[in-house]
């Protein structure tokens, strides 16, 4: 088996409609032949971490097969791990021998992330017995050469390199928070960005806006061999 993974990052739901039309183009891309084995999604799930675009989130993910989501800094710490997490700041999914592992790095009030070392410690513990794994979280560990975007990434990095190398299994590590695809490595394991759902990041650091809202939403397909390649593509909505 090589299990496939659909990951998308940053919808950003307000509880209104065109956000939720961009996630389910993304979500209606795929045909049935290439239907993931789980959705993972890396953070700002919600615009405003309201209650309501948690509800609509769940509303669109409905039947659409087993799924995982981490926070980001637009959402809402509690409500977030009340509705998805079982009030935990890990959760993880099962997909025969992966397990995916998220983490929630937010710092309430800051863009940038933070991985505490209790939460690394959950984190040690959901992995032991997994013979593979998959971290997923939302800042980034790296800069990916966007001052905008590389002003708020995951601020300790070398604690992240130290759970991988504590785990020891972890195959590929998926991060969003940048809206734009980034296939990158760290701690010697793939590092790999989805693109944004609700708009993507212009190239242009000085340009304003620094999103694009016209651009159609992406997503990114991650096939995990035996052998342990890690084959990624990415995809955008018509």
């Amino acid at each position: 088996m090589s299990p496939t993974l659909l990951h998308l990052s940053d919808p950003h739901l307000d509880g209104g409609p065109e956000r939720a039309e961009r996630l389910r183009a993304v979500l209606d891309l795929l045909p049935a032949s290439r239907r993931p084995d789980a959705i993972v999604v890396t953070g700002d799930v919600a615009d405003t971490g309201t209650a309501a675009a948690y509800e609509q989130f769940r509303a669109v993910l409905d039947g659409r097969g087993p799924w995982l989501a981490a926070p980001g800094n637009h959402d809402h710490p509690d409500r977030f791990a009340d509705a998805f997490a079982g009030g935990r700041p890990v959760n993880a999914l099962d997909v025969g021998d992966l397990r995916i592992i998220g983490i929630d790095v937010t710092v309430p009030g800051s863009d940038h992330g933070e991985l505490r070392p209790e939460v690394a410690d959950l984190a040690a513990a959901r992995a032991e017995g997994a013979g593979t794994t998959v971290l997923a979280f939302h800042q980034p560990p790296i800069r990916i050469g966007h001052a905008y975007i590389d002003s708020m990434p995951l601020v300790n990095p070398e604690a992240l390199a130290d759970l991988v190398e504590r785990i020891g299994t972890v195959a590929a590590i998926l991060c969003g928070h940048a809206h734009t695809p980034v296939a990158s490595t760290f701690a010697g394991v793939p590092l790999l960005l989805a693109p944004g759902i609700v708009s993507a990041l212009r190239t242009d650091p000085d340009h304003s806006p620094l999103t694009d809202r016209e651009h159609p939403p992406g997503l990114a397909l991650h096939r995990f061999d035996r052998d342990g390649t890690v084959t990624s593509s990415f995809h955008f909505a018509p």
